[in-house]
């Protein structure tokens, strides 16, 4: 079978299954981002320097293809991996 027609017939992947995992950390910013916590708030409420926290959005944001905070949060949620 060519390789075009396979691609035709195989079962398309969802985004969830194309992106990579978030890890713990970068699910509770999203969480508290979506719960409109700033950097700062995440950085007292868990205790977590704001450099770490700032990586972790960023990781999020990449993982989730997302270009801002807002659409890693609106994808995370529409993923129902925040709530």
């Amino acid at each position: 079978m060519d390789a075009l027609l396979q691609a035709a017939v195989e079962k398309p992947t969802s985004m969830k299954d194309q992106m990579k995992e978030l890890d713990p950390l970068e699910l509770r910013c999203l969480t508290l981002a979506a719960r409109g916590r700033t950097r700062q708030d995440m950085m007292r409420e868990t205790d977590i320097p704001l450099d770490r926290i700032d990586r972790a959005l960023e990781d999020a944001m990449r993982k989730l293809q997302a270009g801002n905070l807002a659409e890693a949060v609106f994808r995370a949620a529409r993923l129902d991996l925040i709530s």
